[in-house]
C-alpha cells in the first residue's frame, strides 16, 4: 500500500524496489514478482508498475529476461584507467573469481591489419589465441589475441586455460609486456558474440583493441576483444590541467 502524499504512485513503487535491491533483500540474479503480483502488491494498475520497472531498467537495476521475467542486474566490474593491468586480477580486486574458457589456440597466417600492428609481413606466421574471460563463471569479454610465432615458438601448444598469458611470456620466453595502447569502440553484438557472452543479437557492447609492448618498444601482442556493456565499464579519474 502507497500512501506518499504528492509522490506519484510509480515512484513511489521504484523507490520501494531500489531500497528492497540496494538492502539486499533482492539480491543480484533475483526475480522480481510478476508484474500481476507488483499490482496486487501495491494495489496500483499495470500501467503504474510498467511505468515504475521501465525507470529502473533506465537506471541499470533490472533487466527483462524474455519469456522468463524481471530480474536484478548484477553489478558492472569497474576497471579504472591508469596503468598497464591484469583482467585476472581486475576480476579479483571486484572480489570475482576469474576463469578463461580456451576457443581456439593455433597457428595461421597474418592478414593485411594483424600483420602491420605486429610489424611483420602480410601471410607470416601468427600464434592467434581466442578466450572466453568470466566472472564467477559468467562470461563478459570475448577476445583473441595475436602474437608473432617466430618469437613464441611452442606457444600454441600451452594451456592458456589455467595460466596468464603476460607470466607466461615473460617465466617462459624471458619477455616482458611493460606498456600497451588501447582505443575503445561502442558496437553491437554479433550473433557469434551474443552466443558467447549469453547476450542478445544487437545488445549493446565494447570494442577494445590492445597493442602491447616490450621494454625495447617491439609490438609482441595484438589483441581484440568485446565485452558486454551491462557488466564491464572503464572509468578514467580526471585531475588538474
Amino acid at each position: 500500500m502507497l500512501d506518499v502524499a504528492g509522490v506519484p504512485l510509480y515512484r513511489q513503487i521504484q523507490s520501494d524496489l531500489r531500497e528492497r535491491i540496494n538492502s539486499g533483500q533482492l539480491p543480484p540474479g533475483s526475480r522480481l514478482e510478476t508484474e500481476q503480483e507488483l499490482m496486487a502488491r501495491y494495489e496500483v494498475s499495470r500501467a503504474t508498475v510498467r511505468q515504475a520497472l521501465a525507470g529502473l531498467i533506465n537506471d541499470g537495476l533490472v533487466e527483462i529476461r524474455r519469456g522468463l521475467g524481471t530480474y536484478v542486474r548484477k553489478p558492472a566490474v569497474e576497471h579504472r584507467l591508469g596503468g598497464f593491468y591484469s583482467y585476472s586480477r581486475e576480476i579479483e580486486r571486484h572480489g570475482m573469481r576469474p576463469g578463461t574458457r580456451v576457443r581456439g589456440l593455433r597457428v595461421e597466417e597474418a592478414g593485411q591489419r594483424v600483420a602491420a600492428i605486429l610489424e611483420i609481413e602480410p601471410g607470416d606466421a601468427v600464434v592467434a589465441l581466442s578466450r572466453i574471460r568470466l566472472a564467477d563463471d559468467e562470461a563478459i569479454v570475448t577476445e583473441t589475441s595475436y602474437l608473432p610465432a617466430d618469437r613464441f615458438a611452442g606457444l600454441e601448444g600451452l594451456d592458456f586455460s589455467r595460466r596468464s598469458l603476460y607470466e607466461t611470456l615473460t617465466a617462459e620466453f624471458g619477455v616482458r609486456p611493460v606498456r600497451a595502447r588501447e582505443s575503445f569502440e561502442p558496437v553491437l553484438m554479433t550473433r557469434t558474440e551474443a552466443s558467447e557472452l549469453g547476450g542478445t543479437v544487437g545488445s549493446p557492447a565494447l570494442r577494445v583493441e590492445r597493442t602491447t609492448y616490450d621494454a625495447d618498444g617491439r609490438v609482441i601482442e595484438y589483441c581484440r576483444s568485446t565485452l558486454r556493456a551491462d557488466r564491464y565499464h572503464y572509468s578514467v579519474e580526471l585531475g588538474d590541467v
